[in-house]
């Protein structure tokens, strides 16, 4: 693997100006330790392992990097959760805590280009990674995976059980989805509606630019990564380090930083768990992030990286999952899958459930976002619940929805905000 390119070569690739010298203090030994630590916790085997995609027409054999976060076990639960656009492998490290406590195997890939992950031309980021899913299920011994997703990975989510419904469990016909990607036409960020009209060239910088930002000037980094923290740094600051208000009163500590928080839902102390924050964002940005590139152009609909499969439409997907949902329940109902062949999945007339957890401040969806999003689904929320109104008897999806209180669109995922803990146990069947 090249070398890391130094942060000013970076910064003049990415047009930006240095960042001031600020005085520096000599490490405590207590911080020296603690960076020792998340080094060899972030280091592990189970957060570092790779496969081969076998080649096919349209791509040669391809490496993929992933992670596996929790028990590390082929009869635990499991659970893949997709990312965001930074929202690698590492992100299983920082669920590992939760997935202990509950027994749970959390797997996260990287996609093309991230990590150890082979690049691939933008315009197959979708289609190889439902080449991807089945293929990790095998290496990983899971015959059934329930998905949750964060951001951008919602796009390749709801391509997932759209196309592959066999790999949920019958138990568990559930979708969760964490702050949903809005394209910028429709969630109105008047910073991402520029961004879409920038030429594709520019675009392909975008990793370089976060690169810098989050080594040089911000080095945090939340659940999915490093994109809205510098996007939207200016909006946020004061709220996300719990600075002074107008009243002159310093606001609470956001939950992500608060000790008892971090050791109930971390195993660790808040220091303790943000020396591994930012080894992750050391570790990430050490290896590929080429593929962030791609990922902005297809979230913000450059004509090179091609539509969004299924969902290109929010609009038109919840009436086309529904029909997909219906003729799968059927076909499991008769005792096997057309895709898979398998005969052990359980029929049920159960709707197939899909359920978002809303950030409260959301500087990248924002409210009009998350209202379009919402009102695509509307006609399959709970409070319209009944009759499909096209002659069948029920609505085999069902959509809900909540907002996580103090959340940001980084922080919506974190253990610490218990959405996250709150959907594996609802996975598992268990009450809150």
């Amino acid at each position: 693997m090249a070398a890391a390119r130094t942060t000013p070569d970076l910064a003049a690739e990415a047009g930006l100006a240095p960042a001031p010298a600020t005085s520096s203090t000599t490490p405590t030994p207590q911080h020296q330790e603690l960076k020792s630590r998340a080094r060899e916790f972030i280091a592990r085997e189970k957060f570092n392992r790779r496969f081969t995609l076998p080649a096919t027409d349209a791509h040669d054999e391809l490496t993929v990097t992933y992670a596996v976060g929790g028990v590390d076990s082929d009869t635990a639960p499991t659970v893949l959760f997709i990312g965001g656009m930074f929202g690698g492998r590492f992100l299983a490290s920082m669920a590992d805590h939760v997935g202990q406590s509950l027994g749970m195997r959390i797997v996260v890939t990287d996609r093309p280009g991230m990590g150890g992950s082979t690049m691939v031309d933008v315009s197959l980021r979708l289609s190889v990674w439902l080449e991807t899913v089945p293929v990790l299920m095998r290496t990983i011994n899971a015959q059934h995976v329930s998905i949750a997703a964060h951001s951008c990975g919602v796009i390749y989510a709801l391509n997932t059980i759209y196309e592959l419904p066999w790999i949920l469990p019958s138990s568990n016909r559930k979708l969760y989805l964490f702050s949903p990607w809005v394209s910028p036409e429709h969630s109105g960020l008047m910073m991402l509606s520029i961004s879409s009209y920038l030429p594709s060239p520019l675009i392909n910088k975008f990793d370089n630019i976060i690169r810098f930002i989050n080594t040089t000037m911000m080095p945090t980094v939340h659940f999915s990564g490093m994109v809205s923290k510098a996007v939207s740094a200016h909006f946020t600051a004061d709220q996300e380090r719990g600075d002074s208000g107008e009243s002159g009163r310093r606001n609470p500590l956001p939950r992500h930083e608060r000790d008892e928080v971090c050791r109930k839902y971390c195993g660790v102390s808040a220091a303790e768990n943000s020396a591994r924050s930012k080894e992750l964002m050391r570790a990430t940005f050490e290896e590929s992030t080429r593929g962030a590139n791609h990922e902005a152009l297809l979230s913000l609909r450059k004509v090179a990286a091609g539509a969004w499969g299924v969902c290109d439409d929010y609009k038109t997907y919840p009436d086309a999952l529904e029909a997909k949902m219906r003729a799968f329940s059927r076909e499991t109902g008769a005792g096997t899958s057309r895709e898979t062949g398998q005969s052990d999945l359980a029929p049920t007339n159960d709707p197939f459930v899909i359920k978002t957890f809303w950030a409260e401040k959301d500087n990248l969806i924002e409210k009009k976002g998350e209202e379009y999003f919402n009102k695509c689904f509307e006609r399959f929320s709970e409070t319209n619940r009944g009759s499909s109104g096209d002659g069948n008897e029920q609505k085999y999806l069902l959509y809900e929805r909540e907002v996580v209180p103090g959340s940001t669109h980084d922080t919506v995922c974190l253990p610490q905000y218990e959405a996250l803990s709150r959907a594996l146990r609802d996975m598992l069947g268990r009450q809150e």
